[in-house]
């Protein structure tokens, strides 16, 4: 190290005092370039990573909106569909009828028992769909009565269960001669039905 040193001073003694004073120059701009060199690379690495954030946020964007497009042609789809269904009558009281004549068709088939229908006077606007509802009360026979929830899944007017509601009285250990078949009811049930109503004019467009 100590030849290695003397080396060096021995060739800077024999250089001039303008090489001197250029190699000098050239350690000070050296030492002065690293603070600078350090800094670019500082900024460089933020723009970066700025811009990496940036591509991010923007692929999330188009992600959201290409979501938001499925599900506004998704419920495009549903509305159009929904326009299709329903019971059109010429006024509030048909359309009682008809839904009176549906519920009875179904609670016959699902074989209810004891079954009252009693269906609103006015329609119920959610959206662009009006509904008409109506209440089905009957003995509580969960055969039966689960029966009927699956026989509106056919209708293709469409429904929606509003309420579902039973009450339980005390059944007899023995079941008296003449029974219809089957277990005893077990007390009363009700199910809230609304089915959608489209009121039509005297020429048959809605009205």
């Amino acid at each position: 190290m100590a030849a290695g040193a003397g080396g060096l001073a021995e060739r800077l003694a024999r250089t001039t005092p303008r090489e001197r004073l250029l190699l000098g120059s050239l350690v000070v701009a050296a030492i002065a370039y690293a603070p600078v060199a350090a800094l670019d690379w500082r900024s460089s690495q933020e723009a970066r990573y700025v811009d990496a954030l940036t591509r991010r946020a923007e692929a999330r964007a188009a992600q959201s909106q290409a979501a938001q497009l499925a599900r506004d042609a998704q419920d495009a789809a549903v509305l159009e569909d929904m326009n299709s269904w329903g019971f059109t009558a010429g006024n509030v009281a048909v359309a009682q009828v008809a839904l009176e004549q549906r519920i009875l068709e179904s609670a016959t088939a699902a074989q209810l028992t004891n079954f009252r229908i009693t269906t609103d006077t006015e329609l119920q606007t959610i959206g662009p769909i009006s509904w008409l509802g109506a209440d089905v009360q009957a003995d509580l026979r969960w055969g039966p009565t689960f029966a009927f929830l699956d026989g509106l899944a056919g209708w293709p007017e469409g429904f929606r269960v509003t309420s579902f509601s039973y009450e339980l009285v005390n059944v007899p250990m023995i079941t008296p001669l003449g029974t219809p078949s089957g277990p005893p009811a077990s007390g009363r049930v009700t199910i809230g039905i609304a089915a959608p109503v489209e009121i039509a004019d005297a020429s048959g467009a809605p009205a």
